[in-house]
């Protein structure tokens, strides 16, 4: 029966000790400077390279013709050659080219003509813009292994120069300049063939035809 008695004056033996452990402790949810204050992630921004402009592809591009005038091929055709030459050519050949002569530089427009196993007509327009060495002017063409004298009768002309080769074969130039442009008929036969006519009054009559082409 004692045995009884004693147990609830064990636990209020108890009890202040257990209230005293209680206190040393602060209850940590309760206190603020222990709660762990929430953090936001912030993205990381990768630095992106900056772009380096490129650069626009060069265009190529073909030597332009000779400027502020028609196309050669404009002018003339090929049944203008065979009328002048006598013989049949074939279709009309586009082109252009660079002549220096000297110290002068110049580009042309030109067109060909060509007849099988006979003979290569070309007419070539230069205009003053075309200079790209010098002046624009009636130049004399060089003389070497060939003869040249002046050619000043051609239809619509100034001035003027016929050169031609002192053997053969037969190759020569009749260059008929204007105050605005210059016309060069180059007559190119195979080796060993039989033309008929005067090739200087040919080519004459085919440089005044251009001449009157580029003034009208």
């Amino acid at each position: 029966m004692r045995l009884r008695r004693l147990w609830p004056a064990a636990l209020l033996a108890l009890a202040p000790v257990l209230a005293a452990c209680g206190d040393d402790e602060p209850d940590a949810v309760d206190d603020p400077t222990t709660s762990a204050a929430p953090t936001t992630a912030t993205p990381t921004e990768t630095p992106t390279e900056a772009s380096t402009p490129t650069a626009p592809p060069v265009e190529e591009t073909s030597e332009p013709p000779a400027s502020n005038l028609p196309a050669a091929c404009d002018l003339v055709t090929g049944n203008d050659i065979a009328k002048a030459m006598g013989v049949t050519f074939g279709p009309a050949e586009t082109g252009g080219g660079t002549t220096s002569e000297g110290d002068l530089e110049w580009r042309s427009d030109n067109c060909s003509f060509e007849a099988e196993d006979l003979v290569e007509v070309t007419v070539k327009v230069t205009g003053p813009s075309d200079f790209v060495k010098g002046s624009f002017g009636c130049v004399q063409p060089s003389e070497i292994a060939s003869i040249i004298e002046p050619a000043d009768d051609v239809p619509g002309s100034t001035d003027g120069w016929w050169k031609v080769s002192d053997a053969p074969p037969l190759e020569a130039t009749l260059r008929a300049c204007s105050r605005t442009a210059n016309v060069d008929v180059d007559l190119d036969y195979e080796d060993g063939v039989d033309y008929q006519g005067d090739p200087r009054q040919q080519a004459a009559q085919i440089a005044g035809l251009v001449l009157s082409g580029l003034q009208g």
